[in-house]
């Protein structure tokens, strides 16, 4: 496997008795591993030498490692000027206020919530109470939809860095089903 990473210049991630490492295999002997790093954002770090008995476990073309390819790839738009929705420096911000403005311009956000089930998702309805969102995975794979309290809302979250990435995952995989539609 570390052959065909090497051969290929794919991403590996390896899991050692010291940690998690991304990064590109530069070479390798019975020995040790030569890895040029890269963080969980795609930016090149370094180059660490790894001795193979420490490696527990070698990932090669996993969506988490496509996941940081694919960051690593696209940095304009992963890691460009985050967005903000027009006109709210004029509003009394709330949280159902925010929720009411992704739904009207289809916008992507995540949701912390108090039971830190944090959610990925387009806003399809809103009540004075609940939240009907259409949810993806980080990997920008639909996940179903979900109902959430809006009190159970602790944070907002518009246009960062995984929201950005679900967006574009999802533009290269084409239209999703619906996603502004009702039920």
């Amino acid at each position: 496997m570390l052959q065909r990473a090497q051969r290929k210049r794919r991403v590996v991630s390896l899991q050692t008795s010291g940690g998690l490492f991304l990064g590109y295999v530069l070479s390798h002997n019975p020995d040790v591993l030569v890895l040029r790093t890269i963080t969980r954002q795609g930016l090149l770090t370094g180059v660490r030498t790894i001795g193979l008995t420490t490696i527990s476990q070698v990932h090669f073309d996993d969506r988490y490692v496509r996941l940081i390819e694919f960051k690593e790839h696209n940095p304009e738009a992963v890691y460009g000027l985050p967005t903000a929705p027009d006109g709210l420096e004029n509003q009394y911000l709330t949280v159902p206020v925010l929720l009411q403005r992704a739904q009207e311009v289809h916008q992507l956000v995540m949701l912390e919530t108090q039971g830190d089930n944090d959610l990925y998702g387009y806003v399809l309805r809103l009540s004075e109470d609940e939240v009907l969102l259409e949810v993806y995975t980080q990997y920008g794979e639909t996940d179903g939809r979900t109902v959430l309290n809006v009190d159970d809302i602790r944070s907002v979250i518009w246009s960062d860095e995984d929201t950005r990435t679900i967006e574009l995952l999802l533009k290269q995989h084409g239209p999703a089903e619906d996603k502004a539609g009702g039920e």
